[in-house]
């Protein structure tokens, strides 16, 4: 019996149980040929450690965390930024009430649209335009 029909037997040892005339036709190759026996053990070895180790997982709920995380991204954006920004808030409203007061002292007349910066509408009355004709004045030159 030849290395590849011994290496066949004895992996269908290791699945199931094999007729009496195939099981001493293994032993006696693996008697005569101790190097195939070596080489077989390490394969029966190898086989064990890959039934024994546990199947690669990410955990219970994976997939439901996973969607939960993806979906509140904006959320923990939003906390971070208003976090960053919070910091902040009491020197900008420092900041727009010194320009305010800059303002008011700055300005030639004490009213409320002069001190906000709101002016007043410097547009013509609709009475005193002149409509613009196009089509004449093309003609007309």
């Amino acid at each position: 019996m030849n290395k590849q029909e011994t290496e066949d037997l004895y992996i269908l040892s290791l699945d199931q149980k094999l007729a009496p005339a195939d099981e001493e036709r293994l032993l006696t190759a693996l008697r005569e040929h101790p190097d195939w026996a070596r080489s077989l053990l390490q394969h029966k070895t190898a086989r064990e450690l890959l039934r024994a180790s546990s199947p690669a997982t990410f955990g219970p709920y994976f997939t439901a965390k996973l969607i939960h995380k993806i979906q509140n991204t904006g959320v923990v954006i939003d906390r971070q930024l208003f976090g960053m920004f919070k910091k902040f808030q009491l020197a900008a409203v420092g900041v727009v009430v010194a320009l305010l007061i800059l303002n008011v002292a700055l300005a030639e007349q004490g009213s409320w649209k002069s001190v906000l910066g709101i002016e007043e509408d410097a547009t013509t009355p609709v009475e005193q335009q002149v409509p613009f004709d196009f089509y004449e004045t093309l003609n007309n030159l």
